[in-house]
């Protein structure tokens, strides 16, 4: 007997029935199966067979059937379960699956693997433990997927390739030659994130007049996500006289060039580039010198409907609510965690009445 085949005999029949035997007809199953499959047959003056394609340490049950021109006996069907590779299982021995695996436990978690440790199961059974099966399951899922079967000596393994921010259950169950005993179970596991903001876009910030109200900036891609994907990217300006920042736009993140509309003619402005994951934005590209907005002699694109900032191509403001004049604070809900936001404040000047001319 070797690790995957060995040969199975037996004695031949104590009568042919009166007609010559022809074959023997051979079946197997596995111990903890309960149907059994053609394995072979031989001619009816060959006793034996060969086992082949066969797993190291499960248990085997097999029926054997003699067959002459009348028809097929009834089965010889085998006492004693056959483990491959080891001693032959006595039909009688008291057997059973081996208890759980003893104290289950997560000694480390990543962003995309949990490493799983257990000791030996307090009751082997009866049957010397052959090894241990891996199985998971999302939070997303019903369905227990296998991972790995281990040898005997294993009580170690790490699961990787497992998606990040998700919540997995782990459960391992040992075997012997019945079969897998009933498995222990983690709790719920949640997979840390390790990621960090991106790293700054590229250099160069390149810029250029597009036509008399609208120029175009461009930049390339950071060296590092940060270990979480892209989103997008931030555009914010400054103009030279003043000392605020207002962002005018947002793009997706693959896309690395934006349009500005409406810079004032002659003034100077500085431009900031930000890249965005999950976690936060990036430190910015800024540009090295301020950006003179010169457009003489160049045509005028149409006017665009003014929108709320969002990933178009344009700086756009979206008007929020009225006041009377009256009012001095106001509270905006429903803002989106994590973003940033401008505002603006306009006062609206009445009216001067003209005066009617007399005649």
């Amino acid at each position: 007997m070797s690790d995957t085949a060995f040969t199975l005999s037996w004695e031949p029949s104590e009568s042919d029935g009166g007609s010559k035997i022809i074959e023997y007809i051979v079946e197997i199953k596995e111990f903890h199966e309960t149907v059994y499959r053609l394995l072979g047959s031989t001619n009816g003056n060959v006793t034996n067979i060969l086992v082949s394609d066969v797993i190291k340490d499960r248990a085997y049950q097999f029926k054997i059937y003699a067959k002459n021109e009348v028809g097929t006996s009834e089965a010889l069907e085998t006492e004693d379960k056959i483990v491959v590779g080891r001693k032959i299982i006595r039909a009688g021995e008291n057997l059973a699956p081996p208890s759980p695996p003893q104290n289950l436990r997560i000694p480390d978690v990543t962003n995309r693997s949990v490493t799983l440790d257990w000791e030996v199961p307090a009751s082997n059974g009866g049957s010397e433990i052959t090894g241990y099966c891996i199985e998971k399951r999302s939070a997303t899922s019903t369905k227990w997927t296998k991972v790995i079967t281990l040898d005997a000596h294993c009580r170690q393994y790490t699961v990787d390739n497992l998606k990040e921010k998700c919540e997995y259950w782990f459960r391992v169950s040992a075997e012997n030659a019945v079969g897998l005993g009933a498995p222990a179970v983690t709790e719920s596991v949640s997979l840390k994130t390790h990621a960090t903001v991106p790293s700054p876009p590229t250099a160069p910030l390149e810029a250029r007049v597009l036509a008399a109200n609208a120029h175009i900036f461009e930049w390339g891609i950071p060296e590092s996500d940060g270990g979480a994907p892209l989103l997008g990217y931030h555009i914010a300006i400054r103009d030279m006289k003043k000392t605020m920042w207002i962002e005018v736009g947002r793009v997706p993140a693959g896309v690395q060039r934006f349009q500005i509309r409406d810079l004032q003619e002659n003034h100077e402005y500085m431009i900031r580039i930000f890249a965005k994951n999950e976690i936060g934005l990036s430190e910015p590209l800024e540009s090295e010198e301020p950006y003179k907005a010169m457009t003489a002699g160049h045509l005028s694109l149409p006017d665009e409907p003014r929108t709320e900032m969002s990933s178009c191509n344009t700086s756009s403001w979206l008007r929020d609510h009225n006041m009377d004049a009256d009012i001095h604070s106001y509270a905006r809900g429903k803002l989106l965690r994590r973003d940033e936001y401008f505002f603006r404040i306009w006062a609206k000047l009445p009216k001067s009445k003209k005066k009617k001319s007399s005649k």
